[in-house]
């Protein structure tokens, strides 16, 4: 009798480890399958699915057919966000799309003063966003991480914002030409700043140091 219940007991704990494995690998399963999920999410939420054509569509669905003063795309808290900006006679208009839903995230539109000279722009004839990445990365290294398009002096400019690790460098491109306007690092604008303080400085000293011969 004792045999047969050792027998049993063992039986069962047999049956027992067999479906816990069982249950885990379900569970691994699950989440691995949920994991997947996400990632995938996370991924989409960061890619760009809409075209300028189409953001500027979105666009005109939600204001009518206005003149472009600009197209901006650039990475926002891991998202691409579109903002095409446009105007009429009386006023200007904003919104902001996500690239990848092509979701209407932000509306705005606001009386134009007098003052404004708003350029409208051309978009016939233009290089595309990727013909202008590939020609700013002749000059500079990285990755692209924002894109403008708006005239600048009467002519159609991209302006691509490349980024190596921490360095930044905008490269200006004649959207018509295709010809290189300006090329920008961040070196740049720290040597400008750091001048700027030595300046500051050096006129302290002197201001300073004449004050001191007068007394």
């Amino acid at each position: 009798m004792r045999t047969n219940i050792k027998r049993l007991s063992l039986g069962a704990a047999v049956l027992g480890l067999a479906l816990g494995g069982t249950s885990l690998t379900l569970i691994n399963q699950a989440q691995a399958s949920t994991g997947g999920q996400a990632t995938k999410q996370t991924q989409t939420s960061n890619s760009i699915n809409l075209s300028q054509s189409d953001a500027i569509n979105k666009f005109n669905e939600k204001y009518g057919s206005k003149s472009i003063k600009g197209i901006e795309l650039k990475n926002k808290k891991n998202k691409y966000i579109y903002e095409v900006e446009g105007f009429d006679s009386e006023k200007e208009y904003k919104v902001k799309i996500d690239a990848s839903s092509g979701e209407i995230l932000k509306a705005k539109s606001e009386n134009l003063n007098a003052d404004d000279k708003d350029e409208a722009l051309d978009l016939n004839g233009l290089i595309s966003r990727s013909e202008a990445t590939k020609l700013a990365q002749t000059k500079a290294s990285g990755k692209a991480v924002k894109w403008s398009l708006e005239m600048d002096d009467k002519q159609p400019v991209w302006e691509v914002e490349l980024k190596d690790g921490n360095k930044e460098t905008e490269v200006k491109i004649d959207a018509k030409s295709q010809k290189i306007l300006r090329t920008k690092t961040d070196g740049d604008k720290k040597d400008k700043k750091d001048s700027e303080k030595k300046d500051q400085v050096d006129h302290k000293e002197n201001k300073a140091s004449k004050e001191d011969k007068n007394n």
